[in-house]
């Protein structure tokens, strides 16, 4: 069976995203967003614990669906694997199947803003995206920084991911105020006309909520919503529903020539 794949899906794309603490509910929410439309999902291992990533169990959640997964596993406090090995657990999804695997933009390096320009620590990123793609799994490269931060400042670490070869590149920032809102609309609007893979571009904060709804239309690639809301996940994402709701009844993109 032809591995599912982000990059082929119309956009932007909806992904469905999870964090349930046993397989049997990541399960579950996987057939509930389905039945809810999704075209996508995401699913944040490190909510299972260790001892649960076992490969039966990494298979099973790959084939839950037949659209695309994509594998994510941030780092936890504490985090029970070394950098390498968490790199290992995401290449094992790509092997079982994974559509995509998320590599932090400073994996092997952790840093405050989640992105390392160290020469050696970039050539040990391209290997593992390297290998990643050798297993046919697409590869997501992010960073989540828990601070407001320019057009300029984006763009400049986002051109950086772009050059590692990674298919999508990512950053979260925050809008707490309006200023913060304007700037982060400004920098979606500046990655449209600058990058040359998909990016997505995501808030949180204050203003987060409205980013989030606006920016699929402005160029962003993929949005993370969720199925319910949980103890794991409250409103910095969307609802599911809501958010293919209104990509659905308005149908203005900033794409469309007419």
């Amino acid at each position: 069976m032809k591995r599912p794949s982000f990059l082929n899906l119309p956009r932007p794309i909806v992904a469905c995203i999870l964090s349930d603490r046993t397989i049997a509910n990541m399960v579950a929410t996987i057939k509930n967003g389905e039945y809810e439309g999704a075209p996508a999902f995401a699913i944040h291992l490190e909510a299972l614990g260790k001892d649960n990533l076992t490969d039966e169990n990494l298979v099973r959640l790959i084939q839950a669906t037949n659209r695309p997964v994509m594998a994510l596993y941030y780092r936890p406090n504490p985090c029970p694997f070394t950098e390498e090995g968490r790199v290992e657990l995401l290449l094992r999804c790509a092997r079982h199947g994974a559509a995509a695997i998320d590599f932090p933009a400073d994996t092997f390096d952790p840093s405050p803003l989640e992105f390392s320009d160290k020469p050696d620590i970039v050539d040990k990123q391209l290997r593992a995206i390297d290998r990643a793609h050798a297993l046919g799994a697409e590869v997501v490269m992010s960073s989540h920084i828990s601070a407001p931060r320019t057009c300029e400042q984006v763009l400049e670490q986002m051109k950086a991911v772009e050059k590692r070869g990674v298919d999508f590149a990512k950053i979260v920032t925050m809008t707490d105020t309006e200023e913060d809102f304007v700037e982060a609309v400004k920098t979606t609007l500046a990655l449209r006309r600058e990058m040359k893979i998909p990016f997505i571009h995501l808030c949180s904060g204050k203003f987060g909520l409205a980013h989030r709804f606006l920016s699929p239309k402005l160029g962003n690639a993929v949005t993370f919503c969720v199925s319910r809301y949980t103890e794991c996940f409250t409103t910095a994402q969307p609802h599911l529903t809501n958010m293919l709701t209104v990509l659905n009844k308005n149908p203005w993109h900033i794409d469309l020539t007419v």
